[in-house]
């Protein structure tokens, strides 16, 4: 052992809990949620299981009373937080960053870290496997059916005014690493600039600008969350009259339609451990014919059709300790459908064009660019295992505060 560790868990766990809602999903996509004492951002879970827990045996972390959340902390074996999360004092924290990892895949993989703590890798491995090997046929079908038909999609978002950006309204790209890389896996192009990792404008013409030529729009606003508001925010007055194919092909789409009863987004939990889900959706949003009988996306709602968020709550959990199944169709059951040019869904659409959208900066009216994200990787160290039923862990540090 280790007598100089910060810190010494032992594995498997027997209790643990965790601030972070992707966090929350690794530990169900493991099955072992009975380990979980404590969950932070409670309102904020979409699982049903989960929400059913939280009823009568997780306790949410008392987050107004600092004293009362130490005492949780404390009293189970292992607390997972995030690098930019808050009360990273307590010893037994570990830090996990799924969120910065640059590929979808990157991001499930994290699934074998948070095994690691259970003594449940050969369950995580399995898991990964059937994700990637799934991804890899999704990725693989939408590249050979759609290589000469892909719209460009955008990834957009509108900021209003408040004490927060100096109550200065501002407009942002998005071209974060894993998007650029699934909106290429699901038959697309992404709308880029100069390898930013987002462009934020400070007028709404130069915003409209830059999308010009966008045929897809996926809106990550926290405000305005109806097509007519959405429109106003970005500054379109009559819809009608809009030379935007992305507005008169009514290919508008925001990531919200599963809802927790308070609001919480499902975008934040299950898409982060199942990439191959993520990729099936985004393929039903750019290809919304890819399978003979039409395809409904689990996280992507068409704001232009006013289509409904799903509340999703308790009573549709049928058993809270079940691993967390991945909802992703199995892709080698399905047979991909041959894309229409002619179809109106694609209205708009350069064929034969595979290469990103270039937008030149150097016309527009921004405030900043955020540099591109370095490439992050799921590995951490220990200072010392011993392996055994029994082992325990002591940490040289913080884990994967990458």
């Amino acid at each position: 052992m280790v007598e100089d560790a910060d810190a010494f868990i032992p594995i498997p766990v027997g209790s643990a809990a965790a601030w972070s809602t992707s966090a929350a999903m690794f530990i169900e996509s493991l099955g072992v949620q009975d380990r979980v004492k404590n969950l932070g951002t409670a309102p904020s879970i979409v699982s049903a299981c989960l929400q059913e827990l939280l009823e009568d045996v997780i306790k949410p972390f008392d987050e107004g009373n600092a004293t009362s959340t130490d005492e949780q902390e404390q009293s189970n074996d292992v607390v997972f937080n995030m690098p930019a999360g808050e009360d990273l004092n307590a010893t037994n924290t570990v830090l996990s960053s799924e969120y910065l990892e640059s590929s979808a895949l990157g991001r499930s993989e994290w699934i074998k870290f948070f095994a690691a703590f259970f003594n449940a890798e050969e369950r995580a491995n399995d898991a990964f496997d059937s994700i990637d090997s799934n991804y890899a046929c999704f990725a693989k079908k939408a590249d050979e059916e759609y290589d000469d038909l892909r719209p460009v999609v955008a990834w957009t978002s509108y900021a209003a005014p408040t004490e927060y950006n100096n109550n200065t309204a501002y407009w942002q790209i998005s071209f974060a690493d894993y998007k650029y890389d699934i909106v290429r896996d699901a038959g697309a192009r992404m709308l880029n600039t100069t390898g930013a990792q987002a462009t934020m404008f400070s007028s709404a013409p130069a915003f409209l600008d830059a999308l010009e030529d966008v045929d897809i729009v996926i809106d990550e606003s926290f405000v305005g969350y109806s097509y007519d508001e959405l429109l106003k925010n970005y500054g379109i007055k009559d819809a009608s009259k809009s030379s935007y194919s992305w507005v008169s092909a009514s290919r508008v789409f925001r990531p919200d339609r599963l809802q927790s009863t308070a609001g919480g987004l499902d975008w934040f939990e299950a898409p982060v451990a199942f990439a191959d889900a993520l990729l099936q959706d985004l393929i039903g949003v750019v290809h919304p014919k890819f399978v003979k009988d039409g395809y409904q996306p689990i996280w992507f709602r068409n704001l232009a059709d006013n289509e409904p968020v799903v509340v999703v709550a308790a009573a549709n959990c049928t058993n809270m300790y079940a691993q967390r199944e991945d909802p992703a169709k199995s892709c080698s059951s399905l047979s991909f459908q041959e894309a229409n040019p002619d179809d109106s869904v694609y209205d708009g659409v350069d064929e034969n064009q595979t290469e990103d959208l270039i937008y030149d900066l150097s016309k527009s009216e921004i405030i900043n660019e955020s540099g591109a994200g370095s490439d992050t990787s799921g590995s951490f160290q220990l200072a010392a295992v011993t392996i055994g039923t029994s082992c325990v862990v002591a940490l040289a540090g913080l884990f994967a505060a990458l």
